[in-house]
């Protein structure tokens, strides 16, 4: 537990010393405002990167800091009097100062968009509250904050007197402490323009995920980029595309994957072209003591082969008898050869005579090169 410091003009949470800037006029609000605003470092002639307009004080402050928005939503009746009332008073007072005359105009603009738009009056304060230890650390946080707020096209206002009051009226349950002079009047669609629409990476509710880093702060994120998007509807494959320059870490990240699937109890079959996961295959390999983690690599002296007449029952169906065919066609001829139909019946019934062989015969061990031979030899004389 840390002591919390309240004095006019400093604030202090521990060793954390308070900084707070605020937009509470309308003169410190640029002369237009929008939903979302377009992020220059991530865009590009053809496309646009779209933030929220307060993203500037959200996730791209980098420093500690807490965002607040507040939208106050009084009785809207008394609001538009008030309002009625205080137009009427700076119109009888125009003549003493010009002031009021561009006041009395700003009232009446205010009251006739509520009228014709029927659009619902509020009150709105918005304030960025960012903390420091060091007094060199708490000079950059507040240049960065007021930074930020300028490219808003905001005017950044530093607070240092009423920084206790506000923070105080910002905990829950302290609304009715929160001073109203610091709150300006708009309307509702205005106001939430003023909200941070981007959020720091969460973890997924799905059992199954990944282990991945918050790229911010390093905190390690559950994200299940399969599963949960297939259930929800947003996708509808499990097919997964990487893309990057050498060196930018795909397979590294691959190897991440496969390892934090593998634990989860996923079959997994890789196709390896630069023996990128053969590292993880031996971890596997060893901790299961051979049981998983099995690595076929082609060797000058130990070929990657296969044997098209092994099967575990000994029995040869329809499917298999043809994939033996075409495997044999595939070998025989050339890609823009085509067999003939003579060729495709006499390799047929060679085959099916070399299979008939091998049933009645389990003593003969059925291998591509003992079916050469058998068409070579005893097929010929059949």
């Amino acid at each position: 537990l840390q002591d919390i410091c309240l004095k006019p003009g400093r604030m202090r949470i521990g060793d954390k010393r308070l900084c707070l800037h605020t937009l509470s006029d309308t003169e410190d609000l640029p002369g237009r405002l929008s939903t979302d605003m377009r992020y220059e470092r991530m865009s590009t002639d053809r496309s646009d990167c779209r933030l929220s307009f307060a993203a500037p004080v959200g996730l791209l402050l980098s420093c500690n800091h807490i965002y607040s928005q507040y939208v106050f939503i009084d009785d809207a009746q008394e609001i538009l009097q008030m309002m009625e009332k205080n137009s009427r008073n700076m119109l009888s007072l125009s003549k003493y100062s010009r002031s009021n005359a561009v006041n009395q105009e700003w009232t009446e603009m205010y009251l006739d968009e509520a009228h014709t738009k029927g659009v619902l009056p509020v009150r709105c304060h918005c304030n960025v509250i960012a903390w420091a230890e060091d007094a060199e650390e708490f000079r950059h946080i507040r240049n960065d904050t007021g930074s930020q707020l300028a490219m808003m096209e905001c005017t950044p206002r530093y607070n240092t007197i009423d920084t206790p009051v506000i923070y105080w009226a910002g905990i829950p349950g302290n609304a009715g402490d929160f001073p109203s002079e610091e709150s300006f009047y708009t309307f509702l669609e205005q106001a939430v323009c003023l909200f941070a629409g981007e959020t720091n990476y969460r973890s997924s509710p799905s059992p199954f995920g990944i282990r991945l880093a918050d790229r911010q702060n390093g905190i390690p994120v559950h994200v299940d980029i399969s599963d949960l998007p297939m259930k929800r509807g947003i996708i509808t494959n499990r097919n997964k595309f990487i893309l990057g320059p050498s060196g930018s870490g795909k397979s590294f990240f691959t190897n991440h994957l496969v390892r934090q699937y593998y634990e989860q109890g996923a079959h997994i079959l890789l196709v390896d072209t630069g023996n990128s996961y053969q590292g993880l295959c031996r971890m596997i390999h060893d901790r299961t003591n051979g049981e998983d983690g099995i690595y076929i690599t082609y060797e000058e002296d130990n070929p990657i082969s296969f044997n098209p007449f092994y099967t575990e029952s000994g029995k040869f169906d329809v499917e298999k008898r043809d994939s033996i065919n075409t495997l044999i066609l595939t070998l025989w001829k050339r890609e823009d050869e085509s067999p003939k139909r003579s060729e495709e019946v006499a390799l047929s019934g060679a085959v099916n005579a070399y299979i008939r062989k091998i049933s009645e015969n389990r003593n003969i061990r059925p291998d591509f090169n003992g079916f050469y031979e058998f068409v070579a030899d005893d097929y010929r004389r059949m």
